[in-house]
């Protein structure tokens, strides 16, 4: 079943009429969106982090409690912004560390990330959250220390529980199902290390290994070289076209789950897109068959194009962005 994953502006290769309907349906691996749309009513973070990651992770981890087919997803409704830095300021209240000498306080939790998940008669399913956190903690300007992953994991799995005890204060949801997940920023791409859920007061959080990798680094030529190789071979198929590659995968339990390659060039000829395109799917038949691939051709950080292939799925979709 086809799914389309950019934005409505995207057509079919080949379809020229800018008026056509895109008619989009969805497996089930994606939700609907509650209509009217709400947006999320909090927004606080003690500094950056990749919010677009933090969502389509935890929802995707989120189907395994509120399933696609018979549930609507909704941002944030519960917790307002003063909310979160409340809850933020108060869960970063931790004794002064030293490190090489220098002494501060830390503040390992960065925000409190909420969606919601609704019937299809809008009414109020279950609630995700994802407590992120950091183990690079600044403490001058841009000066940082890093801290032992174990030790930031550890103490956000402390806060878990007062996390669901205040929810369960809210009217409302006091029985609802709540889902909470632990996720940690780094350098490449942060990950959850922790996902658990619960209809009580407590909930027990269990370790669930999620990495990214990027594709042409030692781990993955050490411990998935198939991996490695069909990369190498998709560089190498486009070395006459002069573009950068970047490409990541997605691990659990040392398994790769998904790829993603983002293809970026100052100019992209669409013909010379079209030409690529053929070049690279001859090349991911070598992939596991349960691997969701997906490929973006980049022009000036803007997508240009789009290569999908979902999971336990042998049809390859292309897309072309057209202005």
């Amino acid at each position: 079943m086809k799914k389309v994953l950019l934005i409505l502006l995207i057509l079919l290769v080949g379809c020229e009429n800018k008026e056509d309907v895109v008619n989009i349906s969805y497996d089930d691996s994606y939700y609907k969106v509650a209509t009217p749309y709400k947006e999320n009513v909090g927004s606080y973070s003690i500094r950056e982090y990749d919010k677009e990651e933090v969502d389509t992770r935890l929802s995707k981890l989120s189907t395994k409690y509120f399933k696609t087919n018979n549930s609507l997803y909704q941002e944030g409704q519960y917790l307002t912004s003063e909310e979160i830095k409340n809850l933020v300021t108060e869960y970063n209240q931790t004794d002064k560390i030293k490190i090489d000498n220098i002494e501060f306080t830390p503040s390992y939790i960065t925000t409190i990330y909420e969606q919601n998940y609704l019937a299809t008669n809008n009414v109020l399913k279950g609630i995700s959250l994802a407590i992120v956190v950091d183990n690079k903690q600044y403490y001058e300007d841009n000066k940082y220390k890093v801290i032992s992953e174990d030790i930031v994991l550890d103490y956000a799995l402390t806060k878990a529980n007062d996390l669901i005890s205040y929810m369960r204060s809210k009217e409302g949801l006091e029985n609802i199902n709540i889902v909470l997940g632990i996720y940690l920023e780094d350098d490449l791409k942060g990950s959850f290390k922790y996902l658990g859920s619960t209809d009580s007061d407590t909930i027990k959080l269990e370790y669930v290994n999620y990495n990214y990798q990027l594709l042409e680094s030692n781990y993955v030529m050490t411990n998935d070289n198939q991996t490695y190789n069909n990369f190498v071979a998709i560089k190498n198929s486009l070395s006459d076209y002069h573009v950068y590659l970047n490409a990541y995968g997605l691990y659990q339990n040392n398994t790769l789950n998904e790829v993603k390659i983002i293809i970026n060039k100052s100019y992209f000829k669409r013909a010379e897109i079209l030409n690529m395109t053929n070049v690279i799917i001859n090349n991911l038949n070598n992939f596991d068959s349960n691997i969701e691939i997906k490929i973006y051709f980049k022009s000036n950080n803007v997508i240009k194009a789009f290569i999908n292939k979902s999971s336990s799925e042998t049809k390859i979709n292309t897309y072309i962005l057209e202005e």
